[in-house]
């Protein structure tokens, strides 16, 4: 009997040393993290410019997903990081594409602050659309139109219309 129970411990303590091992062995340094981030990071009217692309922050980003709710741009992010806060700003070229809808190129400017750690980092970012409105009524003096945006890191434009 007792041999038998003896037995049935060793093979637990195998099984254990075993899934722990292959469980160390799955998570390698190598393995980026990845942190989700399910706040919503809102920004308000200033860190949305309509401004010649010079000189703001260049920090690699990938764009996972990004659509217009009323004057709101709605992006979806990732990038690598984890040790130091990034900030994001949405910028607008002060340039009119001129078609129907008129057209303007725009990328999410993102600042890592210098951090080189390798986790993967999503976020849910809301972006204002007034200054693009703004700009427009006062190029086109109406008080409403619609703005073809053509976001760099997507493949589609994305409308606005206020």
């Amino acid at each position: 009997m007792q041999s038998s129970h003896t037995s049935r411990t060793a093979i637990r303590k195998l099984f254990c040393v075993a899934a722990a091992t292959v469980l160390a062995a799955c998570s390698s340094a190598a393995d980026p993290q990845i942190i989700r981030d399910w706040p919503t990071y809102s920004t308000d009217l200033r860190s949305t410019v309509v401004a010649t692309d010079t000189g703001l922050p260049n920090d690699p980003i990938s764009i996972d997903s990004a659509r217009v709710v009323g004057d709101t741009l709605a992006v979806g992010v990732n990038h690598g990081g984890g040790c130091a806060n990034h900030t994001y700003q949405l910028v607008i070229g002060n340039a009119w594409m001129e078609s129907f809808p008129v057209q303007v190129g725009a990328r999410i400017a993102h600042n890592a602050n210098g951090d080189a750690c390798k986790a993967l980092i999503r976020r849910d970012l809301r972006m204002s659309l007034r200054p693009l409105a703004d700009a427009y009524r006062a190029s086109y003096q109406q008080e409403h139109g619609s703005v073809s945006i053509r976001l760099s890191g997507t493949t589609t434009a994305l409308l606005y219309t206020f």
